[in-house]
């Protein structure tokens, strides 16, 4: 499979055995092949998807030092707020990550047992200031797609020949994270991007992406195929802790974001992360004869703090 493919999500959503399995197989295909695929008909109406992008476009249109304010910024202590274009620099690059974020997670009270602790990950979010209904905006996004990422644990279950809850244990208080990002255009050049060729380190990613283009998706050949906008839809990835699970049956693909259009881009991942507490082990579907587990156990707390903590100004 070369290019992205299609997953109808209304028999799915319908509820009926037939077409439950049906579209689960689909998936299934997809990621045992290319690791993407466009999911339409998902549930989420325009009026969420549309809020988030003008939320994204309010709070990235403000004047730079808005944006930088002290109280909002991404630290290595606090992975929540914002992170400013060329705050991301790695080492096998030639240059920052032409992209800049606002990341938050699941509002939770001041006074939950994992915020008080202050060392399993969760944390409160950092909102700005002076943007009325901004906050709610961006925790409507998060519940909506929460439901989403709800059903596609249902669907990787049933594909995979599991019962279909097996995943959800898994979600009980996830490390779910969501971020706004925003690409300025950038000129062509060697080496530039807007986000670098990368695996995502989690479970599987639910992507919006505005009009225009930039996600390039890298096949088995090694040719990076144009992830083109499809309006009304969600871009699906698989991330490691997935090809972790299912022994490399489902495909952890490298992708990269180049923005090359002379249009501000905008896009809204949520990286679909378990419990601080979930251990992530072969499945017993994936493994047998001739196909002993590829990974060492896995415990996601310690594993996403050490990937958080890389990631700040």
């Amino acid at each position: 499979m070369e290019e992205v493919p299609v997953v109808d999500f209304t028999p799915f959503l319908n509820g009926e055995k037939v077409g439950k399995r049906a579209v689960a197989l689909e998936i299934g295909a997809a990621c045992e092949s290319i690791g993407f695929f466009y999911l339409t008909n998902h549930g989420v109406p325009d009026k969420i998807t549309n809020g988030i992008f003008a939320a994204s476009r309010r709070f990235f249109g403000q004047p730079l030092e808005r944006r930088m304010d002290p109280a909002t910024l991404i630290s290595a202590e606090h992975s929540r707020g914002y992170q400013p274009v060329g705050a991301r620099f790695y080492p096998d690059t030639v240059a920052p990550d032409e992209m800049e974020a606002f990341k938050f997670q699941r509002e939770l009270p001041s006074n939950d047992p994992d915020i008080i602790a202050g060392d399993r990950i969760q944390q409160s979010n950092k909102w700005p200031r002076d943007l009325p209904g901004w906050r709610e905006t961006l925790l409507d996004y998060f519940e909506a797609v929460d439901g989403v990422a709800a059903n596609l644990l249902r669907a990787f279950a049933l594909a995979l020949d599991l019962e279909e809850d097996y995943f959800l244990g898994f979600y009980d208080k996830p490390l779910t994270q969501v971020s706004l990002l925003h690409y300025p255009p950038v000129p062509a050049a060697e080496g530039q991007y807007g986000n670098r060729p990368h695996l995502d380190e989690t479970a599987f990613t639910i992507v919006l992406q505005d009009d225009v283009p930039g996600l390039e998706v890298q096949t088995k050949s090694g040719r990076w195929a144009t992830a083109t906008p499809i309006r009304g839809s969600f871009v699906i990835n698989i991330g490691d802790y997935m090809a972790r699970w299912t022994n490399d049956r489902y495909r952890s693909t490298r992708h990269r974001v180049v923005n090359r259009s002379g249009a501000e881009r905008y896009s809204v991942p949520y990286f679909a992360i378990p419990d601080f507490d979930a251990v992530i082990e072969c499945l017993t579907t994936c493994q047998g004869p001739g196909n002993p587990p590829k990974y060492e156990t896995l415990q996601v707390g310690p594993a996403i703090g050490k990937k958080f903590s890389g990631d700040y100004v």
